[in-house]
């Protein structure tokens, strides 16, 4: 099933530009997620009392249009069949009938204490599931094997965090933004892939350097040096 629902745009979600920064547009393409499980269940915290959760490995978005502070949109989501590990999602944010944004992901459905992903037939959701969408399923982020320059240092703080313990998936765009000049520009496409957690106190090394068509790629390491995020944010002039 496609569930829907519509929001506001809060001002506090807008940058410098006046227009919502991509870790609110992934706020709002989420939210909708969320309330679909919270209506439909199981529902976050039934998950959680089972000792599950779902944690997100990739996304990507197409933003084809700037969102503003103030406007009335519609959100779509839906689960897609999926097999294996990997649960696909897909996303669209309309306003009034035109498409303005569009979204899949990938997630895992983890164990816990073990950190173990779970198969899909052990997630049995109370709505049903549509065909992926024509945006398709989102791409895994491609970075050369030449090693990249060093941007900066990055502290997961509280305010990051989320209820696992860890940096919440949206606050990356926001980190990776952080080593952009923007002014003047909007994201129109970004793509993340998330590999291994940042915990509440690690320091992250942000390495980046411009791919093809003017995209900025961007790599994050831990402190163990094992990879945290690899992404891709495509940037057009306002």
């Amino acid at each position: 099933m496609i569930f829907q629902y519509e929001f506001t745009v809060n001002s506090h979600s807008c940058d410098y530009n006046g227009i919502a920064r991509p870790s609110a547009v992934m706020t709002f393409l989420q939210e909708a997620v969320n309330l679909q499980i919270e209506k439909y269940g199981p529902t976050d915290r039934e998950m959680r009392a089972s000792g599950r959760v779902f944690l997100l490995s990739r996304i990507g978005v197409a933003q084809y249009e700037p969102i503003c502070a103030y406007e009335r949109l519609r959100a779509e989501t839906w689960a897609v069949p999926s097999r294996g590990y990997s649960f696909l999602r897909c996303y669209r944010i309309y306003r009034g009938d035109r498409l303005i944004t569009d979204a899949s992901t990938v997630w895992a459905y983890v164990d816990m204490e073990t950190r173990h992903p779970l198969r899909v037939e052990e997630y049995v959701p109370n709505f049903t599931t549509e065909p992926l969408s024509a945006f398709g399923q989102p791409e895994r982020v491609r970075i050369p094997s030449a090693e990249l320059p060093l941007l900066g240092k990055y502290t997961v703080r509280y305010a990051d965090t989320d209820r696992n313990g860890h940096m919440n998936n949206t606050n990356y765009a926001d980190m990776l933004c952080g080593f952009l000049d923007l002014r003047g520009k909007r994201v129109s496409r970004f793509s993340i892939n998330y590999m291994n957690e940042a915990p509440f106190g690690e320091q992250l090394s942000v390495f980046g350097c411009a791919g093809e068509g003017g995209t900025q790629l961007f790599r994050s390491l831990r402190g163990d040096g094992k990879t945290n995020i690899e992404a891709s944010v495509q940037l057009e002039s306002l």
